[in-house]
């Protein structure tokens, strides 16, 4: 199972920007025009943070998106389920989620706050070697392909080849007893230098955050642990920390993700902010050649903004909106077998034609509907306005479990598209009206988040 990719699923409501239709009668999350207020320009904002805890919320945090009086959270049913994959990956640094505010001196009521997200990319692999820096059990030398964990060690080049911490251990394993200090860094190998080439690696040495070496040879480059904790070198580090941004943060130069709408009020004593709904979206690349077009719909922000030293930074966030069944179409090659999700199928085929839609407590469609496909299943937010949409799976009592019919709120339904060999050529979640995506409707997530303030952010 590849936690962090289906933790991406569950967090990447916090990335991206764009616009969906639908063939209803409505729009459910209006966008709101943008306040009067200083211009979004990329990396000229002010209080850099990143969201530094992430989990899905309960049912009760949700926001009342279809606005019948109650929270709407159709995804706290697997909050416990995601948490110990959101908890990895944010140790991973898998899920790294910037933010800079404009036109915020301080922390006070504002008719008018703007503020861009932005997805992270502090992880690297600069050798090329598919073992990266930055993370547990990760590369220890960045810069030569030949290092890293699993590498052949290498008597007498005086190196850490494997990442044990260790220089030219023989094949036993048995530490060097070479008392030669090559370097002149005060240290020998058989000391517990595990570069011997180079004085600014030695036990005892400080981390250098970004130099892609393990400067104080615990085996790791440019990350700390101490007592279970990253010390050193964490993107959640306001001291350490400059965190460098994905291209796929940006369009034509411009954050690909911006709130634009922004208000920041006094409530019983604390001021909140709070921002949307708008629609978002981001292609993210996940692992193995996969990239996520991930999106959720009516996307709102609500947060204590709390004032620490010269910084500003977010407590108690809530974000909230929906996962619409075109995007969990597209979420494609995660194996979780806990939902029923396979490599082959789809987040909608896990939701509409296995576990996961009875573990959500999905609504039943109509009898109409589920007369002809028994078991179908309807998300639970109505986002065109004209009923709520089916998913559903033609032969429920088959091995292959997919959806591949889908009913429009009026009725209209739509089939997947095969080849004379009966390949899949079009998703019946990919059917258009007037240019639009037909399918929009989807289920309801909140997310519950707070912010560090870091460094600075720059440009990858």
């Amino acid at each position: 199972m590849r936690n962090g990719s289906i933790a991406f699923v569950l967090a990447a409501a916090l990335v991206g920007c764009g616009d969906d239709g639908g063939a209803g009668g409505g729009d459910l999350f209006p966008v709101k025009p943008e306040c009067s207020g200083a211009m979004i320009a990329a990396l000229q904002g002010m209080h850099p943070q990143v969201i530094s805890s992430l989990a899905i919320g309960s049912a009760a945090d949700g926001f009342d998106l279809d606005r019948d009086g109650k929270p709407d959270n159709k995804l706290a049913a697997v909050g416990s389920l995601a948490k110990s994959a959101i908890d990895d990956a944010l140790k991973n640094y898998s899920i790294v989620i910037p933010i800079e505010f404009f036109d915020l001196d301080a922390a006070a009521a504002d008719a008018c706050v703007k503020f861009a997200v932005y997805l992270g990319q502090y992880v690297t692999d600069a050798d090329d070697d598919g073992k990266n820096a930055f993370v547990e059990r990760g590369d220890c030398n960045d810069h030569n392909a030949a290092v890293h964990p699993g590498a052949t060690e290498i008597v007498g080049n005086f190196i850490d080849d494997d990442c044990d911490g260790l220089a030219d251990e023989d094949e036993q394993n048995n530490p060097s007893d070479d008392e030669e200090d090559r370097d002149g860094d005060g240290v020998t190998i058989k000391d517990g230098d595990c570069d011997d080439t180079n004085p600014m690696v030695h036990p005892g040495m400080p981390e250098i955050c970004g130099d892609g070496l393990d400067n104080d040879c615990d085996g790791v480059a440019d990350r700390t642990e101490r007592n279970g904790q990253v010390a050193v070198c964490s993107p959640f580090d306001p001291g350490q920390a400059d965190i460098p941004l994905d291209p796929l943060s940006f369009v034509n130069g411009a954050p690909a993700i911006a709130f634009r709408d922004g208000v920041i009020t006094s409530k019983d004593g604390k001021l909140v902010l709070e921002a949307g709904p708008s629609i978002f979206s981001v292609n993210i690349p996940v692992s193995d050649g996969i990239n996520l077009d991930l999106r959720i719909t009516g996307a709102q922000i609500k947060a204590d903004v709390v004032q620490m030293g010269n910084a500003i930074v977010l407590a108690n966030g809530h974000l909230g909106g929906v996962i619409d069944a075109k995007t969990s179409d597209t979420i494609r090659g995660l194996d979780v077998d806990a939902i029923g999700l396979l490599p082959e199928n789809s987040l909608l085929d896990a939701t509409f034609a296995n576990l996961l839609g009875p573990l959500l407590a999905l609504p039943k469609a109509k009898e109409s509907v589920t007369k002809k496909y028994p078991n179908c299943r309807t998300p639970d937010i109505d986002v065109d306005q004209d009923g709520l949409e089916a998913f559903c799976d033609s032969n429920p009592d088959d091995m292959v479990k997919v959806v591949d019919v889908c009913i429009d709120g009026n009725g209209t339904e739509f089939t997947d598209v095969l080849d004379g060999a009966g390949n899949v050529t079009m998703q019946c979640t990919e059917a258009q009206v007037n240019g639009k995506a037909r399918f929009v409707d989807g289920i309801s997530v909140e997310l519950n988040f707070s912010t560090t303030a870091v460094k600075s952010l720059k440009r990858p």
